[in-house]
């Protein structure tokens, strides 16, 4: 199996997905499934291959090195099947296995076994939403800045869904990591002060701080030179002023993403406002202000016609998207179906 799945090396010419959609067995024939069907074997009876430490957790008998992109695939196929546990990362520790993508989705492991199986690995990409309770946004934080190379060289990193910090105490940690561009921290309770935090970062393109509890994003224009993606799907905390808001959305100049949707079907005036301005994001590609009842097709088709690069209009919940120009046949695309999640 180890020689099988050895001999079967791909070259990577894209990164990995973060591994929210992952299928096990890709449909289409490619060496990509045949590696899958390999990996899908070996774990399967992952037993068999492995050694039980005194600890509990495993490490593979043969002392073979997997090809990176391979072990990274490995993993994220172990986390969509969620069989990460306290034994099952084992295989990770040591130097065995090199991982450069980590997705560890729902894993069910302790602080003490994510350090010691992802840590020492050269990381560039973290997925690590949906983790057990028990492990904080703190632990993870401290787990990774214990690498010097991952605090200059991790890029992408996906926190969703976790708890912040064991209490009500606050520490910077975000901005030890200079190298971050996008960052993923939805779901969480998540205030002012650690945006500000964030906002620091001198690399960030990315930001999706959906369903958290900052109530203002002053903070941003930190980041007004570099951010290009702004997620703020569903902000029930925000308290600011919509003149204000809008303030702040107008430095952000070269933001191509921008979502401040929500399914609450939101009785909010930022996205009616935010339509009628004339000076604010000229770089804008995608908008989503899905939930917003007070939008109207005039409105919409104004200001996507002062933006001809945009490509993207989310609308569902809306009372609009029902003329020609929104239908969505053209080279505007207009979502109105399908509601947008984090």
């Amino acid at each position: 199996m180890f020689a099988m799945v050895r001999f079967m090396q791909v070259r990577q010419r894209t990164p990995l997905p973060l591994c929210g959609n992952c299928p096990a067995v890709q449909a289409e024939a490619s060496p990509y499934s045949l590696v899958d069907i390999c990996l899908n074997v070996l774990i399967a009876d992952l037993a068999k291959f492995c050694t039980e430490r005194s600890d509990g957790s495993l490490y593979f008998k043969e002392y073979q090195r997997l090809p990176q992109e391979v072990a990274d695939r490995l993993l994220q196929i172990m986390a969509y099947q969620e069989l990460l546990n306290d034994g099952t990362v084992g295989i990770f520790q040591g130097n065995q296995i090199r991982l450069k993508q980590a997705c560890i989705r729902k894993a069910k492991i302790s602080a003490q076994s994510f350090k010691k199986a992802f840590c020492h690995h050269k990381l560039v990409q973290l997925d690590a939403a949906g983790m057990n309770e028990t492990v904080t946004i703190a632990d993870v934080m401290n787990g990774l800045g214990s690498s010097k190379w991952i605090q200059n060289n991790l890029q992408y990193l996906v926190l969703d869904s976790l708890t912040l910090f064991p209490t009500n105490s606050y520490e910077r940690f975000f901005s030890q990591f200079p190298g971050l561009r996008s960052l993923s921290i939805t779901n969480v309770l998540f205030g002012d002060e650690h945006l500000a935090d964030i906002a620091t970062l001198p690399r960030l393109e990315s930001l999706n701080i959906s369903n958290t509890s900052v109530t203002n994003i002053s903070a941003l224009l930190a980041c007004r030179n570099h951010l290009k993606s702004l997620t703020m799907y569903s902000l029930k905390c925000l308290k600011m002023p919509t003149t204000k808001f809008l303030d702040v959305i107008r430095e952000l100049k070269y933001l191509v993403h921008l979502d401040i949707s929500d399914n609450q079907h939101s009785g909010s005036e930022i996205a009616f406002c935010l339509l009628r301005q004339k000076d604010i994001l000229p770089n804008l590609v995608s908008l989503d202000i899905s939930g917003n009842k007070s939008i109207t097709d005039e409105a919409v088709e104004a200001f996507v016609r002062q933006r001809p690069r945009m490509h993207f209009i989310g609308l569902l919940g809306t009372a609009a998207g029902f003329t020609e120009f929104l239908s969505g046949q053209g080279s505007l695309k207009v979502g109105t179906i399908e509601m947008h999640c984090s």
